[in-house]
């Protein structure tokens, strides 16, 4: 089974350079153990992200960073693993969960075209908590077209990933302090929105990665928020 493993830390949190290099490793062994799909991280301040909106055909673009979030994705990894409990195991051992929130959300991961050494860039793909979602024939029809736009970014060579978070799935926080795990089922109530799904992406610059999301069919009906992926010696 596939889960998403988001790395959540507060807003007020200073860089967590210190841990760059355990990620690193733990990155490593998940690849090793063959059940890595897909990562990024770690990203850049939301100070230098932009959150972007498509309304009646007009673009909304807005920059970091944006108030109404007390908390901050910091990356993620995409894994394949036996069922949840494991998923959830292993998010207690990841040094992420020392210092800030590790969620795991279950989805569908899909892998794109190879890396270019382009600048890499998330999309994530906002939902608001607790708002109604379309009726069952729209939610095919956007699943349809979300589909044909990630297939038409990676005939473009700019789709490095990507998948679908259901909102309605169940999510848990896991947070590992003094040896001892603590593991909380969602929602969440200090979200005030939800990640229902993403793309990696490569793009020239920070522009570049903005007009891509203006054309993801999602922006339509959520918000697409850009961040960009610290580029980090190896």
């Amino acid at each position: 089974m596939e889960f998403v493993l988001l790395f959540v830390d507060r807003k007020d949190q200073p860089p967590r350079a210190p841990l760059y290099e355990e990620m690193r490793k733990f990155a490593g062994e998940l690849r090793e153990a063959g059940v890595m799909r897909l990562s990024a991280g770690p990203l850049l301040s939301e100070a230098e992200a932009a959150r972007v909106k498509v309304r009646e055909g007009r673009a909304f673009v807005t920059d970091g960073p944006f108030a109404e979030s007390r908390e901050v994705i910091a990356g993620f990894f995409g894994v394949d693993v036996a069922d949840r409990a494991a998923a959830v195991e292993l998010a207690g051992r990841c040094p992420f969960a020392r210092v800030g929130t590790v969620e795991v959300r279950g989805g569908r991961l899909m892998r794109g075209g190879p890396e270019t050494g382009a600048p890499q860039f998330l999309l994530f793909y906002q939902l608001e908590r607790g708002a109604p979602l379309p009726d069952e024939a729209r939610i095919r029809q956007g699943m349809a077209e979300m589909q044909a736009f990630a297939d038409d970014l990676e005939r473009k060579g700019s789709y490095l990933g990507g998948g679908a978070l259901p909102p309605q799935a169940p999510a848990a926080r896991v947070t590992s302090h003094a040896g001892r795990t603590a593991v909380t089922d969602g929602p969440f109530a200090e979200s005030k929105e939800v990640i229902a799904g993403f793309a990696l992406i490569q793009a020239g610059s920070r522009d570049e990665a903005i007009a891509i999301a203006k054309t993801v069919p999602h922006a339509a009906w959520g918000g697409i928020e850009v961040r960009e992926v610290a580029q980090l010696r190896r």
